[in-house]
């Protein structure tokens, strides 16, 4: 089925309000979800694979392991990128602006190519930014330049398989210089605009289930947010 970007976010937004996520959580997680999809990297079908684990992850810890002033590096403890991730964004961020660049390590994360959507809403901070992770059989590595919310996406195939991989994620932020070579996923994003976003129907069911858990007061606010906001492509 094919909905809009705006539908995509609202009907995230309701998901992760069922699963217990803090009103700000929910709208960047579901920000997040939105631009994947629009940028043809289904997000949608990541998160499908993150439902199972997100409700036992609420009382985990976010542990700072090294911070100074151009690094920071936290151990997620086995958390989804979607409730650990853009805190420790936002500080890279704060710290590439403030010195030109910096390095950001999540360790022990999953759902590592979720964070590509949040770093699409950074992109008008005038920063590049190189994205990398791997895990037993693949690299793959991201970049944004500066002012362009379109991800370019590698993926490299390894030798052979990795004897161990602890599932973390590497980011690199810089205000002076691009990071690598792009290769444009335009054609896509323009089409999502036209066409509307494709989405696998069992997991949209999913997650109008989830955002059935929540009562939420009938306000005009509420009726804009969950019917109105229906067409943006």
């Amino acid at each position: 089925m094919r909905v809009s970007f705006n539908e995509v976010q609202v009907i995230s937004r309701k998901a992760f309000e069922g699963l217990g996520f803090a009103p700000g959580d929910c709208d960047d997680a579901a920000d997040m979800i939105a631009r994947l999809q629009q940028h043809g990297l289904d997000g949608i079908g990541a998160l499908k694979e993150a439902l199972a684990f997100l409700h036992d992850e609420v009382d985990r810890p976010i542990e700072t392991c090294y911070e100074d002033a151009a690094q920071l590096t936290l151990d997620a403890h086995g958390q989804s990128v979607l409730r650990c991730a853009v805190q420790a964004v936002e500080l890279g961020v704060s710290k590439a602006l403030r010195g030109g660049s910096a390095f950001i390590r999540i360790r022990h994360c999953h759902n590592r190519i979720l964070l590509l959507g949040y770093l699409a809403r950074c992109a008008d901070q005038g920063l590049n930014f190189c994205v990398y992770w791997r895990d037993a059989r693949q690299e793959l590595v991201a970049t944004f330049s500066a002012g362009d919310s379109q991800p370019s996406l590698r993926v490299h195939e390894l030798p052979q398989p990795a004897m161990s991989d602890e599932q973390s994620i590497n980011v690199l932020i810089s205000r002076h210089f691009t990071l690598l070579p792009r290769l444009s996923l335009a054609g896509k994003h323009s089409q999502s605009l036209v066409d509307g976003l494709e989405v696998d129907d069992e997991v949209w069911g999913m997650l109008k289930k989830l955002g059935e858990r929540v009562l939420v007061e009938s306000t005009e606010e509420s009726r804009r947010r969950g019917a109105g906001e229906s067409s943006d492509a």
